[in-house]
Parts: C-alpha cells; sequence; structure tokens
C-alpha cells in the first residue's frame, strides 16, 4: 500500500472523535454500514487493527492513537488545498455558538490566531445555552458550537478541561453567611445542578437571590453585593476572590467542553474546527496531570 485513500482518512478521522460508527455516519452523510465498510476494508489493506469495537463505543488502539494524529494533519492540508484552489468560490461565513461565558477562553485566540490565519473567513458568534446550541447545529441554524458536554448523554469531541471556580467580588466574604446568597445562571445551564448538589452534599444551606442568562449581569450582581456565584476558572475576573476547601466551600466537577458539528461541514467549518484541535486540545489533560484519550472521543 503506498498512499491513504482521502475517504478513508475522513471516515476513520470521524469514526475517531465520535466513537461511534453511527455518529460518524450520520457527520459524513454516508450509511453507518458504508462508514464501518471502509474501515473494515482499511484495516485489513493495512494490514493494522486501529480500532477496538466495544459493545458500547469504539475506541482507538495504540496504533490508531498514533495514526490519528497523522490523519488531522493531512485533513487539514487537504482542507488548505481547497482552500487556495476554490479562493471566492465558497460560502466564508461560519455561524458558531457557545455559552457567553466561554467567550474569554476561546474568543481570544479565535481574534488573535484563527482571524489573522482565515482572512476569508467571517465569523458570527451566537450566545446561548448548550442543550440550545446542540438543537440549532442539528437543525442548520448554526454550523458550529462549543457546549458543555452533558455526562448523561455526551455529544461533540472534547477539545477543553475547564476548572468550575467558586469566586466573590474582593472584599466580599459571602461565604462566611450561615445562608450562602447565590448569583447564578438560570434553569437550562449545564453546571447549575453540580453546583447545589455539591451545596448540599456538604449540608450548606443556599439561596438564589439572583439569576441572568448572560455572564455580564452575573458578574454586576456579584460585583455589587454579597453574593457567591461559581464561573469557569478562565471567565472569572482579574481581582475576584476565587474559593475552595479552605474557604469552607466544596469541589466542584469539571467541565467538559466539547465541540459539536453538523453532518458534512463545509470547508470553513472544517477549517475553524481543525483550528479549535490544534489550539485546545494540547491542552486537554485531566486534573491529576494524565491524558485521557478515550476523552477526544466521548
Amino acid at each position: 500500500m503506498r498512499n491513504l485513500d482521502s475517504d478513508a482518512l475522513a471516515s476513520f478521522v470521524a469514526v475517531a472523535e465520535t466513537g461511534s460508527f453511527t455518529a460518524a455516519a450520520e457527520r459524513l452523510g454516508r450509511t453507518q454500514a458504508a462508514v464501518s465498510m471502509a474501515i473494515g476494508k482499511w484495516e485489513e489493506r493495512l494490514d493494522l487493527r486501529l480500532f477496538d469495537r466495544g459493545h458500547r463505543r469504539v475506541t482507538l488502539t495504540p496504533i490508531g492513537e498514533r495514526l490519528l494524529g497523522y490523519a488531522r494533519r493531512i485533513r487539514a492540508i487537504e482542507d488548505e488545498a481547497l482552500a487556495t484552489l476554490l479562493e471566492g468560490r465558497n460560502e466564508s461565513r461560519v455561524r458558531l455558538g457557545m455559552p457567553d461565558d466561554y467567550l474569554t477562553l476561546f474568543g481570544t485566540a479565535l481574534m488573535q490566531r484563527f482571524v489573522p490565519q482565515y482572512p476569508k473567513v467571517s465569523l458570527d458568534l451566537q450566545y446561548d445555552f448548550s442543550h440550545r446550541l446542540e438543537y440549532m447545529v442539528e437543525n442548520r441554524e448554526l454550523d458550529i458550537a462549543i457546549i458543555t458536554q452533558n455526562a448523561v448523554e455526551p455529544k461533540g469531541e472534547i477539545i477543553r478541561l475547564e476548572k468550575q471556580v467558586w469566586c466573590a467580588a474582593a472584599d466580599r466574604y459571602p461565604e462566611r453567611e450561615n445562608c450562602i446568597q447565590l448569583a447564578l445562571f438560570p434553569e437550562g445551564c449545564r453546571a447549575r445542578p453540580q453546583v447545589l448538589s455539591a451545596l448540599d452534599r456538604a449540608d450548606r444551606r443556599w439561596r438564589i437571590v439572583y439569576s441572568s442568562s448572560d455572564i455580564a449581569g452575573i458578574q454586576l450582581a456579584v460585583h455589587s453585593g454579597d453574593l457567591l456565584t461559581v464561573l469557569p476558572e478562565s471567565a472569572v475576573p482579574a481581582n475576584w476572590r476565587k474559593l475552595g476547601p479552605e474557604d469552607g466551600m466544596p469541589e466542584l466537577p469539571t467541565l467538559r467542553l466539547a465541540m459539536v458539528l453538523p453532518q458534512q461541514p463545509r470547508l470553513p467549518v472544517r477549517q475553524l474546527a481543525t483550528f479549535l484541535r490544534a489550539e485546545f486540545q494540547r491542552s486537554l489533560v485531566e486534573p491529576d496531570g494524565d491524558i485521557n484519550a478515550a476523552m477526544l472521543m466521548a
């Protein structure tokens, strides 16, 4: 075998990133049988087993993990070549959605590195809760979304692990009150149940006194009063107090930030997805310092 088939590479990457032949087929706009057959024939030609086919998930073998990096780079080079050949002939607007408390984390990378690298691509940024963003991608209202992954029904490809942080305004100590006064995102926020469950397990009394669907409202409420909130670590203002067990606050689970793509994404969408992987998956490390390769395919 003297070359790597492009269609087989696309199928391989899709299965690796979704952990499922069915989900990969949906992304590629092909049948599950066609994707499974393509991978099977490719493994036969390579005389290598690239996937372990479990009952519930498909995971990469060690040799498959080695191939995945090369496969993504080859796909990126193909997209770069197509972008050069088809310049001016493709729709360059990409509708990107995310919860607005992730803007600090992703916005800087997008404006400082993606936009200069792809000057022909225009970004249309929209904010909403993760469950709505998933729906918008499925219905082609968005081209790509960054979401907080639902642990019960995980969707998308994990690109970032983000610590949740209890925080309060400078020189304010709301954690010392017998009943903690909270400012949180409203129902529909996937982190909110985790926050309240953590307080219940720690036997801390709490009361939600302020809700806002945007981070500016949360920050204003916390800055103006003796309120406590929880934010992704990257979204905590620099002068705020970060609280932890030493302050009597319970540990919080790590957020899994995932990228959701539609079936058969257009070239500019694939370029953005490739950029986000390269920018953020290199720092995809568990809190104990170990990378979990299976998480890439959650």
